[in-house]
Parts: C-alpha cells; sequence; structure tokens
C-alpha cells in the first residue's frame, strides 16, 4: 500500500511469495504434458521443464550464472522487467548454463524431471534459502526473488499454453 493508503501494482504483484499464487503455479508446472506444443521459442516441454529447474538451481548458486553485461543499470532492468506490469518477450537471453544442449537441461524421465523442478521451486521459496546475484538484474530482494521466480516460470508456463 503506498503512503496515500492506495493499492499499486506492486502490492498486487503475483509472486511465489504469496502461497495462492505459489500454488497457482505449481499447479500449471504440474500440468505441463510431454507432447505440449511449444507457441515460440525452440525448446520442448521436457527442455522447459529442466530449463525452470535450471533458473530455480542457479538463483540458489548451484549453478554457475556470471554476470552479464546489460544495456542499462541493473536497478532500471530489474524495476522494469519485475515490478512494470508487462509480459517478457519471446526469445529472450538465458543463461549459457541453460540454453539447449547444456548438462542441466539434459533430460530424463519426464515425470522425474517435473517432480524435481516442483521440488526445486518449493525449496527455492523457503524463506531461510540462500540466492545469489542475478546475471541479469543483480542483487535482488527475498521479494524480488519471489516475483522473478513467478515471473519466470510463468513466462515459460504461457510458452507452452499452460
Amino acid at each position: 500500500m503506498t503512503e496515500h493508503g492506495t493499492v499499486s501494482f506492486t502490492d498486487l504483484a503475483p509472486t511465489l511469495g504469496s502461497n495462492l499464487d505459489r500454488q497457482s503455479i505449481a499447479n500449471r508446472l504440474a500440468a505441463v504434458q510431454p507432447y505440449d506444443e511449444r507457441r515460440w521459442g525452440l525448446m520442448s516441454a521436457a527442455e522447459m521443464v529442466c530449463h525452470v529447474r535450471g533458473a530455480f538451481l542457479a538463483a540458489m548458486g548451484e549453478i554457475e550464472s556470471s554476470p552479464v553485461i546489460v544495456p542499462m543499470p541493473r536497478a532500471v532492468l530489474k524495476a522494469h522487467a519485475l515490478w512494470e506490469p508487462i509480459e517478457w518477450k519471446h526469445n529472450f537471453w538465458t543463461l549459457p548454463a541453460l540454453k539447449q544442449g547444456a548438462p542441466a537441461m539434459c533430460t530424463g524421465s519426464f515425470e522425474e524431471d517435473l517432480a524435481k523442478a516442483l521440488a526445486e521451486m518449493h525449496r527455492f521459496c523457503k524463506p531461510d534459502q540462500i540466492r545469489v546475484d542475478h546475471a541479469l538484474f543483480g542483487p535482488m530482494s527475498d521479494t524480488d526473488w519471489m516475483r522473478w521466480g513467478y515471473l519466470h516460470t510463468d513466462h515459460h508456463l504461457r510458452q507452452f499454453g499452460r
């Protein structure tokens, strides 16, 4: 709520910090099927599940994600990407460790990969979970990370019509 008592977009923005929003994303992710067709991009549904899992692992510092050069101050990019009411662009940049062919993107049993993605999402959301700086956005608050987790997962679920 703003100092004037009005509700802002950031107060209403979906985030993994909300039990309701987190359960909604978890249900949508659990509904992904290996035969779901992409609406954009190159990944298969199985690769997307591994990508989402890998992104949570990178956020927790378990997959390397070195800072990358960005075209504007990181704080400005982060504020725009996380807190403006816009959908993320299709075919946007991703970490080299999360691109097709990278070890984190090797798929196994779809059911096992999906279960691992859901487990990592829930672990990522724990209040005491350590997270590292984001490769694009730099330092992130817990609130920023929960918003990013929602947006990133939602973006890829929409990629597969979920």
